[in-house]
């Protein structure tokens, strides 16, 4: 197995160039959703996967200065709904700090699982989680959220690429 090497500082890429890079890889898009009370919010994400199957594992990275990340911290839970084309939408509702969360839950209908996070009725899929873990990166929280339920349709997921929701075409 090779060794890793922490890169000294003089060779750390810019912010700009990561960014850049970033903007070229193609990620399914999902609302991240959390409820803490009768308070509830989210934010648009695509630092999201799938973590293991035995437990059911997902891991969603949310910067430390959105709303929905205190409410997940508080609540312990957090919902991951992956969107459909239809929904992009919504997925511009929940990618912009501007609107309240009443004005952000008004597109769609959103229904509670198990944890009591919302969970978007018609997205591809839905996983209802409970936190296991946290751990810092940087501007970040990275949550491991052990899966207690799931929701799931066949339909075509909306994509984010080179800062555009997009579509999913057959090749060949």
């Amino acid at each position: 197995m090779p060794e890793i090497v922490e890169m000294p500082a003089s060779d750390a890429v810019s912010d700009a160039d990561f960014k850049t890079a970033m903007r070229q890889v193609t990620s399914s898009v999902a609302v991240i959703t959390a409820r803490s009370g009768k308070a509830r919010n989210g934010l648009t994400a695509t630092a999201v996967c799938s973590v293991s199957a035995e437990p059911p594992m997902m891991l969603v990275c949310i910067n430390r200065s959105a709303t929905a990340e205190r409410l997940i911290a508080e609540s312990g839970s957090f919902a991951i709904n992956f969107l459909s084309e239809e929904q992009h939408r919504i997925a511009r509702l929940f990618s912009t700090s501007k609107l309240s969360a009443e004005e952000r839950f008004g597109e769609g209908r959103w229904i509670s699982m198990t944890t009591g996070s919302p969970v978007l009725e018609g997205a591809v899929a839905a996983f209802d989680c409970k936190v296991a873990e946290r751990v810092l990166s940087g501007t970040h929280h990275i949550y491991f959220g052990r899966v207690v339920g799931v929701t799931s349709l066949d339909q075509e997921a909306l994509l984010y690429r080179d800062g555009s929701f997009r579509r999913l075409a057959a090749v060949g």
